[in-house]
């Protein structure tokens, strides 16, 4: 009878138009477009309530100050009202003219919106350059006449410009600014820039130049095996670039020659590992300059010849007899985690990747490797001392068992971050309890949130002027932390991410 029912309801039903559906589908569009203006205004209220002279207003009364001396003694007058010097910082957000924000304010509101702090960072500074430095664009946003998307767009090359050049950006594009390509944006901030900062504009090349740089996603793992992906991005100097690519496309070139049947892109990046190792060419020419035959058909069963050997410091997680491969390479072996027959895995702590004990025995296997092998650790041991220095015996255990900063969020390795002791640490000669450095009793964090959990906040309060309020969390479990914000927003972090209460 119900499933006759509802067949019957489904014939009843008569499918919503396409035009129909098409207007509502719009209907939303615009509803997200000015849900999110609304957000983007509330966010440089937010920071607005949270700049020095709504925090200290009898300090500093304005955004501005008249002279040096002044900003000394506001500076130490907020280290008199807050604590420590580096308890909270101003940040410059956007540029000048724009007031400064509280970094702890920015670390809230990030937790609160379930960003990363970079993330929030970024969100607010675009929201205070729009305010400030951009006032009729501003105002377009206020009128619903411009997502919010396209004013970031416009933020993101603003804020490198003089007050003088966003006045000129500001004047220039807000008339367009609802149907402005991110091409025709540049072009005017760099005619503002040339215009109102023509020795900035002259320092840019050199700017340039010290910008230089090639970086290799270690931390990206697009596979697991052995042709385990690796992104790579840069900026080179233009000869360097040109001189590069030559030898790129040379050795591509004399892959294809040897016989290599990879495509092109393929081998162009096997070609940046040959060059990394000293292969300028292959060598695929006889003495007389013509290509021999069967020398390329012997190589194109071998590589290339190296100058030196691979250098490659690894930190791996696997257990002995997959690393010896006692039955063999590829021996599949019950996996204890599934309980079904699978591959030996092991862990990259490095760069926190899965790869097969294949792989990891193929790298062993080049010549001049050094391995080293450490003991096992029992992450279940429960290790304590009584003074406030973490030995390493303590704190390796303590990053095995969270491998990222437990501030809600945040994925910092927690390779390079502060144990925090999650009870303020009290000295024994002051009464402190024994075994308060434990490993069940800190926790890792990034130095940015270490700093915002051990010093209280400056929030506005009701009253005249401002109050201070402080982070806090407790560990509910040994991967498990409860965090409650400044404003009283409660974020479960786990080991699957963070969840807002």
């Amino acid at each position: 009878m119900a499933l006759g029912h509802q067949d019957h309801s489904a014939q009843d039903t008569a499918p919503v138009p396409t035009g129909d559906l098409l207007t509502s589908i719009r209907d939303l569009d615009k509803a997200a477009d000015q849900a999110d203006r609304d957000r983007f205004i509330a966010i440089a209220e937010w920071a607005d309530r949270h700049t020095t002279g709504q925090l200290m207003p009898d300090l500093y009364g304005t955004y501005g100050l008249a002279d040096e001396d002044a900003h000394a003694e506001a500076e130490n007058a907020w280290v008199s009202r807050f604590g420590m010097p580096g308890a909270d910082t101003m940040l410059e957000l956007a540029g000048p003219g724009a007031p400064e924000v509280s970094e702890f304010a920015v670390i809230e509101l990030a937790a609160a919106l379930g960003r990363s702090t970079d993330s929030g960072r970024v969100l607010v500074s675009d929201a205070v350059e729009a305010r400030y430095r951009l006032p009729k664009i501003w105002q377009r946003l206020l009128d619903g006449q411009v997502q919010v998307w396209r004013i970031r767009r416009v933020t993101e090359v603003t804020r490198q410009l003089t007050a003088e050049a966003a006045a000129f950006v500001d004047a220039h594009l807000a008339h367009v600014v609802h149907t402005a390509s991110f091409a025709t944006v540049k072009r005017l901030a760099a005619e503002a820039a040339a215009r109102f900062d023509p020795e900035g504009c002259e320092m840019e090349e050199v700017d340039t130049a010290a910008s230089l740089h090639v970086t290799l996603d270690l931390s990206t793992a697009w596979t697991i095996g052995t042709a385990n992906g690796v992104p790579l991005t840069g900026l080179l100097d233009r000869a360097d670039a040109e001189e590069l690519e030559h030898a790129i496309r040379t050795i591509a070139d004399q892959l294809l020659a040897a016989g290599s049947t990879d495509t092109l892109d393929v081998r162009r990046a096997k070609a940046l590992g040959y060059l990394s190792r000293g292969d300028l060419t292959l060598d695929l020419a006889d003495e007389g300059g013509r290509a021999a035959t069967s020398a390329s058909e012997e190589r194109a069963s071998r590589p290339p010849r190296s100058s030196r050997p691979r250098q490659v410091v690894l930190h791996l997680h696997l257990s002995e007899a997959a690393l010896r491969g006692n039955e063999g390479p590829g021996t599949p072996e019950i996996d204890p985690d599934t309980g079904r027959l699978g591959l030996h895995l092991a862990r990259l702590e490095n760069h926190h990747q899965t790869l097969t004990a294949d792989t990891v025995r193929e790298w062993l296997a080049v010549p001049g490797a050094n391995i080293v092998l450490k003991p096992v650790i029992d992450l279940a041991d429960q290790i304590a001392v009584d003074s406030y220095e973490i030995p390493d015996r303590i704190s390796t255990r303590v990053k095995l068992k969270r491998t990222t900063c437990v501030f809600p969020h945040c994925t910092r390795t927690s390779a390079r971050v502060d144990l925090d002791h999650i009870e303020e640490y009290v000295p024994p000669d002051q009464g402190g309890p024994p075994g308060q450095t434990a490993t069940d009793r800190l926790a890792p964090l990034c130095r940015r949130h270490h700093r915002a959990k051990t010093h209280p906040s400056p929030v506005p309060s009701s009253q005249a002027g401002s109050t201070t309020v402080a982070w806090d969390y407790a560990q509910l479990t040994p991967t498990t932390w409860l965090w409650t914000s400044p404003h009283g927003i409660r974020l479960l972090v786990h080991p699957d991410g963070t969840t807002e209460l």
